[in-house]
């Protein structure tokens, strides 16, 4: 709260008056009402406060202090009705302004909100003005993304930083929110003038940039330190390509914890920026691991819940997400990832009308809430209403139109229907956002082997398995079928290893078992060939793709057609 009491206890110094003492401890009641958070009493004694030193040159700061606990008791009418009974004193003082403006939001009233501060802007002229000018300019970001008029919404928490670079709502609205694409969201955070001392606050928030790929600010901090290049690199591994350090950096998977202050490592925030790095980079076991810790010590850091029920989404943690849903829904009723994990249990279990239900309930709470409205489409494409998820994707890239997602989402669903052109287009859309984007590729290269572009299908796929940090096995899955379309030796040899290392990532994927068994097969190597397929059924009995190789492959070993290895290759 405001320190009410001595503010008047310095103004109102003549004790012999009656009328200021009892002001002086009027306020002495309001502040201890205040500060207890007792709106209601505080209220009752600074309207009295308001009516004793109206004529006074003690006016400003009792209609301020009424004003403020108006609006800590949510009487946000009766602030601008206050205010507008003492216009003149409103129009002068940025502290009245601020709470009008405020009032307004809360009220829903934001064209008239944009035109109040519209009028009532001031030029900056000292740092307290400075500051001020910069949280009025984040009120009106505040309004035009309400309005869901991201461009302006977008200039404004922009003008806000660039006024006060400290100012942490500008900066949490514009990093990992979806709002600018990545190299926009890299240059702000090169842009703002810190302390030397608070270098640590722009790694905090780079540990929070969209989707995957270079991360400049880390990469500085990494190689300044002594033991920067004993840390490996994020891309490198065992699959078909692994030159992928080019692509990635070099920074510890602690990042961004080496770069905070020692007492700092284990702050929810830091922590909550670590466990975002790793969702985003396709690392679900030790996203949830790092946001678990964060939970353990604050069950309701409502910061990191998104990324942690998604985390338990991929890992099928069915039971956990129940837990969280059935505790945050009842805590936070008004809180859309309250809903959201209500839905993701849904989503889960796959009924799918209820996820649809709740993930568009906490759409409808916070439609800035970009995670919702993925979801909202994912569950109506597992519905296979494809109209409907194409609409809720389609919104997500108008509210969040620095993110790739919903066109890469987009993309896939035209693929789902086989609509390649489109398809393509989409996710050329999306890697125009994000390049580096593994799944995007991964896509992209799906399209190209549909369209019979085998080789570029092999290079999209190579380019996705070396953007990731921990490939899927799908990516080396369809690598495989796209280097077996190729017909040539060296393809198939290349795609025996894809499905290799598909089947390590996965040893329960009949889908590996199957290539590989098909791979042995295109080689003549039937015994291998039939006992993979024998493998593959066992895992999947409908999969009638291997039950006709597996006889195919049974009929020829029957009738002795094992070539020897040096027979040239017979391709099926």
């Amino acid at each position: 709260g405001v320190d009410h009491g001595s503010r008047f206890e310095r103004a109102m110094v003549d004790a012999g008056d009656p009328v200021a003492r009892t002001c002086t401890h009027l306020n002495s009641l309001v502040e201890d009402a205040f500060q207890k958070h007792l709106y209601t009493t505080a209220i009752f004694y600074a309207d009295k406060l308001v009516e004793l030193v109206k004529d006074t040159d003690h006016v400003k700061t009792a209609v301020y202090t009424l004003a403020e606990c108006y609006f800590q008791n949510g009487e946000y009418r009766r602030v601008l009705h206050l205010l507008n009974r003492y216009k003149d004193l409103s129009r002068r003082e940025d502290s009245l302004k601020l709470l009008a403006a405020q009032s307004l939001m809360q009220i829903r009233e934001y064209d008239e909100c944009l035109t109040y501060l519209e009028e009532h802007e001031t030029a900056p002229v000292g740092p307290a003005s400075t500051k001020m000018a910069s949280v009025f300019a984040l009120l009106r970001g505040k309004v035009y993304e309400l309005q869901e008029n991201q461009q302006n919404a977008i200039q404004w928490y922009l003008r806000g930083i660039e006024l006060d670079p400290y100012c942490h709502e500008a900066l949490d609205r514009l990093i990992g929110t979806h709002l600018l694409p990545r190299q926009q969201e890299v240059e702000v955070l090169q842009s703002l003038v810190l302390r030397p001392e608070d270098e640590w606050l722009r790694h905090l928030y780079a540990a929070r940039l969209v989707g995957t790929g270079p991360n400049p600010i880390a990469d500085a901090a990494a190689a300044a330190a002594p033991d920067s290049h004993s840390q490996g690199e994020a891309g490198s591994g065992s699959g078909p390509s692994a030159s992928s350090g080019s692509r990635w950096s070099v920074v510890s998977p602690e990042y961004p914890t080496p770069m905070l202050p020692r007492a700092l490592a284990a702050n929810g925030c830091a922590l909550a920026a670590q466990a975002t790095r790793h969702y985003r980079s396709g690392d679900y076991q030790k996203c949830y691991t790092v946001s678990k810790r964060v939970l353990e010590d604050d069950p309701y850091h409502l910061g990191i819940l998104p990324v942690h029920i998604a985390s338990l989404v991929h890992l099928e943690m069915k039971s956990v997400v129940f837990y969280i849903a059935h505790k945050v829904t009842a805590a936070y009723p008004n809180h859309a990832v309250a809903w959201f994990a209500a839905g993701c249990y849904y989503y889960l279990i796959k009924k799918y009308e209820s996820a649809r239900r709740f993930f568009g309930r906490a759409a409808k709470i916070d439609g800035r809430f970009a995670a919702a409205w993925i979801a909202y489409g994912h569950a109506f494409a597992h519905h296979d209403e494809s109209d409907q998820a194409l609409a809720a994707y389609r919104t997500a890239s108008r509210l969040f139109p620095g993110s790739h997602l919903p066109w890469l989402f987009i993309g896939i669903e035209y693929l789902r229907t086989n609509s390649l052109t489109l398809a393509e287009q989409y996710l050329t859309g999306a890697r125009s956002l994000l390049p580096w984007d593994a799944l995007v590729l991964n896509e992209l290269g799906v399209v190209k082997f549909k369209q019979k572009q085998y080789e570029a299908s092999v290079e999209l796929l190579l380019a996705a398995i070396d953007a990731s940090s921990k490939p899927r096995e799908a990516f080396f899955c369809n690598l495989g079928h796209a280097l077996l379309k190729l017909r040539t030796v060296e393809g198939v040899e290349r795609a025996k290893r894809a499905f290799e290392q598909a089947q390590r990532q996965n040893p329960k994927s009949g889908g590996a078992l199957v290539g590989l068994g098909f791979a042995h097969h295109v080689l003549s190597d039937l015994d291998a060939a039939i006992e993979l397929y024998h493998r593959a059924l066992a895992l999947q009995r409908d999969d009638a793709f291997a039950q006709e190789m597996l006889n195919r492959a049974v009929m020829e070993a029957a009738v002795g057609d094992t070539a020897d290895p040096t027979a040239p290759i017979r391709f099926l």
